[in-house]
């Protein structure tokens, strides 16, 4: 008995990290296929790069505001509940992009609904991934859950050769729907024991965050967000404004996607081992895709390829390691601290987009991504001071009961 018990826990660890992957997956889906199908949907619904913003920004808008409250619901309710809710909105939302949507204006009804599920999601399959595997390996599992991004993306990218080139763009968004429907029948229907303990704390016993460290990494999870997710939505246009095919744009959005996606295993792992300096690593990545944007900024058609790599793997490949420093900083309210700096993580989505949107049909891709350059400088920074507010707060609270380890 005592041979296979780890064995199956580990098996059981394994299990629902893969569903949070997927659930992570699946209501993310909706706005990078919008991103990577724009060029399509485009040209059959009639709006421009500007309003490709616009979409992407409702999207995180919506994220951002459900964000802020979710955490403490996630606390309460255990993370396998809401997840099978937000899912089931997914996969309906997609469903209706594919089947009614012929205008603008209910697409970006519909993304706004889709941005709630998503913000609902995010802290709840953060709990459920660090209740779901052992202390000494809750990196690696939230870099595997972030993974659910790149993965995301790289989807998108495929679909566009695969689906939208072939029958059509929205046969895309029916099969993430179907995807998103097969996820909510995966997703374990009882909350783990861990996350039942936290649901009958009471609320007024329940630890407390101090703000000036939140806000300030908020802040800059909200504006290295915002240029990432820039990257994400106009990647497939910039190739094509360069003068790369449709289809071959596509895949470029899918080799980004899997060079982020290993790095965000990779720094996982890394972070489990490190025992602490996460956030300066973080700031380190920022500034190292700022020298990618940059090579975007150029307009060289031959510095595309390597400004993705370095792009999607640094300036994107921070999120897992980013919300295990915030865990591990705030130990029993995982739930309220990664919902309030993922709400700036939306909040930087909408802006970031929104911005690069506007400076692209006012100006030039290369002053946008120039911009975006500096925004991730500025983004690292800000890491940094956040990161200095953790360990004035550790000395503060130094012989209390509550214990802040410095990321």
């Amino acid at each position: 008995m005592t041979s296979t018990q780890p064995l199956k826990l580990r098996s059981r660890g394994g299990y629902r990290v893969a569903v949070a992957i997927s659930t992570t997956t699946s209501t993310v889906f909706p706005v990078f296929l919008t991103g990577a199908l724009a060029v399509q949907v485009r040209q059959s619904l009639k709006f421009s790069i500007g309003q490709l913003g616009i979409l992407v920004a409702v999207f995180f808008a919506s994220a951002a505001i459900v964000s802020l409250a979710s955490g403490s619901l996630a606390e309460r309710a255990g993370g396998p509940t809401i997840m099978r809710i937000c899912v089931s909105v997914s996969s309906l939302s997609m469903a209706s992009i594919s089947l009614f949507v012929h205008s603008i204006s209910t697409m970006i009804v519909i993304l706004a609904i889709a941005g709630m599920a998503n913000g609902a999601n995010q802290p709840a399959a953060n709990l459920f991934v660090i209740h779901s595997v052992n202390k000494s390996r809750r990196g690696f599992a939230l870099g595997v859950k972030q993974a659910a991004i790149p993965v995301a993306t790289l989807l998108a990218g495929l679909a566009v050769p695969s689906v939208a080139l072939t029958i059509g763009w929205r046969y895309a968004y029916a099969m993430g729907a179907l995807f998103a429907l097969l996820v909510v029948i995966a997703i374990p229907r009882e909350p783990h024991e861990g996350e039942r303990i936290i649901a009958k704390v009471d609320k007024a016993t329940r630890p407390k965050i101090a703000l000036a460290p939140i806000l300030m990494l908020t802040l800059a999870m909200a504006i290295g967000a915002g240029v990432a997710n820039a990257l994400g939505a106009f990647l497939v246009e910039n190739a094509v404004h360069a003068h790369w095919t449709p289809g071959n744009a596509g895949l470029l959005g899918a080799l980004g996607s899997a060079t982020s996606l290993i790095s965000r295993l990779a720094g996982g792992y890394f972070a489990d081992r490190r025992g602490g300096r996460h956030l300066v690593v973080i700031a380190t990545m920022l500034c190292l895709g700022s020298i990618g944007y940059l090579g975007f900024a150029t307009g060289l058609s031959y510095l595309i390829v390597p400004a993705t790599v370095i792009g999607y793997a640094a300036g994107w490949g921070w999120n897992g390691v980013f919300n295990f420093a915030i865990i591990v900083n705030h130990p029993g309210a995982e739930g309220r601290a990664t919902g309030t700096t993922q709400s700036g993580a939306f909040v930087g989505s909408v802006v970031g987009p929104l911005i690069f949107g506007y400076v692209v049909d006012h100006n030039s891709f290369g002053t946008a991504w120039a911009m975006a350059s500096i925004a991730g400088v500025v983004a690292a920074l800000l890491m940094l001071v956040g990161r200095g507010f953790l360990l004035r707060e550790r000395n503060r609270l130094a012989g209390d009961s509550v214990t802040i380890i410095p990321g």
